[in-house]
């Protein structure tokens, strides 16, 4: 009887060859992978994004089904790679996520997988939080928008958003 590789490293650099090769005949055993699991949660995420990489249509349904995991780590790897993945379909599955799940964290890391995709929509969200949203959830937007401090016309509409809540607010 073979023993599982003890070194996370090399099952790590084992699915990112997977997706360096572009072979989507590597597609099965990720998805087998992500399906076994890993006592390394690098390894789930690794397969993820080399899900994503490989055949990100055909995969994107099969990470965002971790979103509701019950091991919290995989929920938040699974957003993150997401968010990473710019994928347009993604911002659906991320805010769905966020409106269904009570755990502050989670939700936390699910607002700065929406802010990492990078689309206008995402970052409407975001800012409408900020302008309406209820004082955590507006901090946390703020939080995940702090990616892109250096961008001056998005932290104006960020600024408007917090006045139109200080107005509303009567502050």
């Amino acid at each position: 009887m073979r023993l599982p590789c003890p070194k996370p490293e090399a099952r790590t650099a084992a699915a990112k060859a997977i997706a360096y090769t572009g072979n989507p005949q590597g597609v099965p055993l990720l998805r087998l992978k992500t399906r076994i699991g890993d006592q390394a949660p690098q390894v789930i995420s690794e397969c993820f994004s080399s899900l994503l990489q490989l055949a990100p249509v055909d995969s994107l349904a099969i990470v965002a089904g971790f979103l509701f995991d019950p091991k919290e780590q995989i929920c938040e790897l699974a957003a993150l790679t997401l968010g990473e993945s710019r994928l347009e379909e993604a911002f659906d599955h991320l805010r769905n996520c966020w409106e269904q799940t009570r755990n502050v964290e989670l939700r936390r890391t699910l607002l700065l997988a929406i802010g990492m995709l990078r689309q206008d929509k995402a970052i409407d969200f975001l800012i409408s939080l900020v302008a309406q949203g209820k004082d955590i959830d507006a901090k946390d937007a703020i939080a995940a928008l702090a990616i892109y401090r250096e961008d001056r016309k998005l932290w104006q509409r960020v600024d408007r958003a917090s006045e139109q809540r200080a107005n509303q607010l009567g502050l």
